[in-house]
């Protein structure tokens, strides 16, 4: 076998080293465009399109495993009046929903932090705190209809979905740049602000929207969506930079936004036969 001369070693394999980056990247590429092209689903509610790479079956699995670590790690809470409130909103929501292969459960864990959420397949939970903000069922609605929302439009499997592509684009960007660990830093960086994050906000306005609705079909007054998050807004942080870095979306613009949607909630709110309006109030 004929030996490579320095000469030839240096600047053909050179070549080929070029040849191959733009060949991985490529092949990211089309890899990129073809799963979107197959995973493409839409969003209820708002018919966006989403690309997700998880089945429905997939997600609500990593629901129930969520919900099982959540509950066994979580302290349950004893308030008589919380737990029935959940249970009688929630209930109220998840019979309007429309998804009827969901496996509801609704708990109230105590806690010192106002949060709430609804894993994928219905299992809804919420913090003890939050009830110091909500003053009614119709405000309680608000919050649960948005989490609701979220597990509805399916923003969990298109997160997980996002992050595999992101970690594809990893890995073939470090191949690219032989490890090198300020390529791979920037990468990720400008790929969480550019591509991950305004996901998120897209999702908190989607929810928000979804929820409104939901909460006005189960005949709940769709003003007190506005009362409450005008509430949580003198409970957030925000400093110069917040919005752009936060994964939710500032609540005055959020309120804004409700605004704008609220004749829509209004004309479903009215044509529900069973109108709650601000339901049982806590205090």
């Amino acid at each position: 076998m004929t030996a490579l001369s320095p000469v030839y070693q240096k600047h053909h394999l050179r070549g080929i080293g070029g040849s191959m980056k733009r060949i991985s990247a490529n092949i990211f590429a089309v890899l990129v465009l073809a799963l979107t092209l197959a995973a493409c689903q839409t969003v209820p509610y708002t018919g966006r399109s989403q690309f997700l790479m998880t089945s429905k079956a997939q997600e609500d699995q990593l629901g129930e495993d969520a919900w099982r670590e959540v509950c066994a790690k979580e302290k349950k809470c004893t308030n008589q009046q919380y737990n029935e409130a959940l249970l009688r909103v929630g209930t109220s929501i998840a019979q309007i929903s429309g998804q009827s292969d969901f496996k509801w459960e609704f708990r109230v864990f105590q806690s010192k932090e106002a949060n709430a959420f609804c894993l994928p397949g219905g299992k809804v939970a919420v913090y003890s705190e939050l009830f110091k903000l909500a003053a009614n069922d119709a405000e309680l609605a608000s919050v649960v209809g948005h989490e609701i929302g979220h597990a509805i439009a399916r923003h969990g499997g298109e997160r997980m979905s996002q992050a595999a592509v992101q970690s594809a684009g990893l890995q073939v960007v470090s191949a690219a740049t032989k490890g090198n660990t300020a390529w791979t830093q920037a990468y990720g960086i400008a790929t969480e602000v550019g591509g991950m994050l305004p996901y998120s906000r897209l999702h908190e306005y989607e929810a928000d929207y979804i929820g409104l609705m939901l909460m006005a079909k189960a005949g709940y007054d769709p003003n007190a969506a506005i009362s409450f998050w005008n509430k949580f807004k003198t409970v957030g942080s925000s400093g110069p930079f917040g919005e752009f870095f936060s994964t939710h979306p500032m609540s005055e613009k959020r309120i804004e936004e409700m605004r704008l949607k609220m004749p829509e909630a209004i004309n479903l709110y009215n044509k529900c036969p069973n109108k709650k309006g601000l339901g049982v109030r806590y205090r």
